[in-house]
């Protein structure tokens, strides 16, 4: 064997045994289907023995747990005081109508809106001017004498 096919057979076997892609291969189980980095992934883990066995190890273990995690489950009258209070909390913060909602939504922006051109007021105010020009000062000052 010549030295040049035993460094690529020692490539090779390193490479099988830690291939840099096996962590992103849980990415796998969140993103679409038809998104391009899906498959990229899906391609490489079949070329890849590593990242395929990887794969299945961890399908295997979630479908593990799926059996040991219990579904919740409403009973019937935890449902009805359930949708009672979340009902009763609708009227109290007068969710229910939509105009009045509309309205406070709209109220709130007005607020906010508020509040900004106060704020870009003050910018411009006197006092703040004094202050810039203060702080350029002090800002000359410090970079010609330092």
């Amino acid at each position: 064997m010549s030295v040049e096919s035993q460094n690529d057979f020692n490539l090779k076997s390193k490479n099988a045994n830690h291939c840099v892609h096996t962590k992103n291969i849980y990415a796998l189980l969140d993103i679409s289907s038809n998104e391009e980095s899906y498959k990229k992934l899906t391609k490489h883990v079949e070329s890849c023995l590593q990242c395929a066995e990887e794969l299945n190890q961890f399908k295997l273990k979630t479908q593990a747990a799926q059996i040991y995690i219990p579904k919740v489950v409403m009973d019937r009258d935890l449902r009805q005081s359930f949708e009672r209070e979340v009902s009763e909390l609708f009227k109290v913060m007068n969710l229910n109508d939509r105009q009045a909602l509309k309205r406070n939504v709209k109220n709130g922006f007005q607020i906010i809106d508020s509040i900004g051109l106060s704020f870009i007021k003050n910018l411009k105010s006197k006092t703040m001017i004094k202050a810039y020009m203060l702080g350029f000062l002090i800002f000359l000052s410090l970079k010609f004498f330092l």
